[in-house]
């Protein structure tokens, strides 16, 4: 399926798919380009160079990822912190504190450790373990009044805390152009910071009850991230991985997408753009009645695409952005690559390719981590044979 005589590096490779350019194969990721990972390959390879490594001898196309540079609790000098963990009479589970103490008040987070809480005893800013109102007994942020103290946590990185990661995204830099790889810089974006500061309830509340507290809200948080994106760009980020998990029509309508999260996407991709860089946009689910905003916005690729989540047509998806934005994904990581059997994977790539081909503009990926959470017990060995598989049936269809 080659279309392309040239062997070209993993970089080349990459650039060409994001500009919807020829390549001499499909690609094939699991990290770095996208959201997701292999919990067996990274326990067993923790440093990110030997695990870049081993994955381009698979024939991967892959790189290393700048965490994103936003300052914690800790790094932040004007800001102390304490938790602590109690058990009410009213509660059947313990009560996980968290409190922030700025100049401008204090802001409280209260979880319930439920017992498929994950987290031992701490409590942080952004998990989906706040997410559910069942289990976060108090909200970071639950009133306007909340945001004045909220724009105390909200920092990038500064001091000896931004020297050193600019230090660390030098020698991933090198590392990244003595390998011909891509350098990448991974971005919480808008929407998940909300959900995981607010709930789903809550924020939905205040987007149909008090737009003015939102729009604040959201500004609060964009101001955040481009800060933060400003830096891994100055660093040499050469792609950015952007999550909009929380930002699909699974949580919110077509119409507070336009009004509240297009924009700030828009002026990110812009910057991004200004870098020479280019920008994912990772949405798991949610995106097909939203997808003339997602082409509009100018982000370079959607990826994590499922062909098992619910009204997803990669077919659909392709005729009606694909001429602007490519597309990444094709596999589903839980019923498939986790589950299934190895006849299952080879006849999941295969559908996959036959939706990308031609390939250009296309990037197969998994839809999301592949074994990040255990959900049948010890089942790496099973996870590990699909692994195989799915690189095997890829090589073996497109000459790679």
């Amino acid at each position: 399926m080659s279309t392309n005589d040239t062997v070209m590096t993993s970089r080349e490779r990459v650039q060409a798919a994001m500009r919807r350019q020829p390549v001499d194969h499909l690609p094939l990721c699991v990290d770095t380009l996208c959201h997701g990972g292999v919990r067996f390959v990274t326990e067993r390879l923790p440093d990110r160079f030997e695990r870049a490594t081993y994955y381009q001898r698979l024939g991967l196309d892959t790189g290393v990822t700048l965490e994103s540079p936003l300052c914690s609790p800790s790094h932040n000098p004007a800001v102390t912190f304490k938790e602590w963990c109690e058990r009410s009479p009213n509660e059947a589970y313990p009560l996980l504190y968290r409190e922030y103490q700025t100049a401008r008040g204090n802001l409280r987070q209260i979880v319930r450790k439920t017992d498929d809480y994950r987290g031992d005893e701490i409590v942080t800013m952004f998990s989906d373990f706040n997410v559910p109102a069942g289990r976060s007994l108090r909200y970071l942020v639950e009133t306007e009044d909340d945001l004045d103290k909220l724009e105390c946590l909200l920092c990038p990185l500064s001091g000896q805390a931004l020297l050193e990661y600019r230090e660390d995204a030098e020698q991933a830099k090198r590392f990244c152009d003595e390998h011909h790889l891509t350098l990448a810089a991974y971005q919480l974006g808008i929407g998940d910071p909300l959900i995981w500061m607010s709930g789903v309830e809550r924020i939905l509340e205040i987007a149909l009850e008090e737009k003015a507290f939102l729009q604040r809200y959201v500004e609060l948080v964009a101001a955040w991230q481009r800060q933060a994106l400003q830096i891994a760009l100055e660093a040499g980020a050469q792609h950015v991985v952007r999550r909009g998990i929380y930002e699909s029509i699974d949580f919110w309508s077509p119409h507070l997408y336009e009004e509240f999260l297009l924009a700030p996407l828009q002026q990110e991709v812009a910057l991004i753009h200004q870098a020479g860089a280019t920008v994912d946009y990772v949405m798991l689910s949610g995106y097909m009645p939203i997808l003339d905003a997602i082409k509009r916005s100018g982000v370079d690729m959607l990826s994590n695409l499922d062909p098992h989540a619910g009204v997803t047509d990669l077919r659909a998806i392709r005729t009606a952005i694909g001429d602007a934005v490519t597309l990444c994904g094709g596999l589903n990581n839980y019923h498939v690559l986790e589950s299934g059997t190895e006849d299952d994977v080879r006849r999941a790539v295969h559908e996959a390719i036959a939706a990308f081909t031609p390939s250009t503009g296309c990037i197969l990926a998994p839809s999301d981590w592949i074994g990040y959470e255990d959900h049948h017990g010890d089942n790496t060995s099973r996870i590990e044979r699909n692994f195989r598989a799915m690189v095997d049936t890829w090589r073996e269809a497109t000459g790679a």
